[in-house]
């Protein structure tokens, strides 16, 4: 790593939330993301992934794609619990919708 080393980052804003993602050169970093390629599932039926990206060379644009191949993971991860969260609490906000049309049930009643 050299004293200029490209460092990229990413910024997520909601109303309801701020979250920077930043990437720690010490750590070790590849070009073969967690978040992206084709699914175990079509992996493990008999397809090959003629996309895969090559290994990164040890050299600054090498090392950036592997920075940019983590951040892309971790927004891919954050973003997917953000959006399972939100799923959660739509499950909740249906299911009374649910009860109240298909049973009869009041949101206010005690249960």
């Amino acid at each position: 790593m050299t004293t200029e080393e490209l460092l990229p980052t990413a910024e997520y804003a909601a109303p309801d939330l701020k979250k920077s993602f930043t990437i720690d050169p010490t750590q070790k970093h590849s070009t073969q993301g967690k978040t992206t390629g084709p699914s175990d599932h079509v992996l493990n039926a008999g397809a090959v992934d003629e996309d895969m990206p090559s290994a990164a060379s040890d050299t600054q644009m090498g090392r950036l794609r592997e920075y940019l191949t983590t951040l892309q993971d971790d927004v891919n991860t954050f973003l997917t619990e953000r959006m399972q969260h939100s799923g959660s609490a739509n499950d909740k906000d249906n299911d009374i919708e649910r009860r109240v049309l298909d049973e009869g049930v009041d949101e206010d009643d005690d249960e």
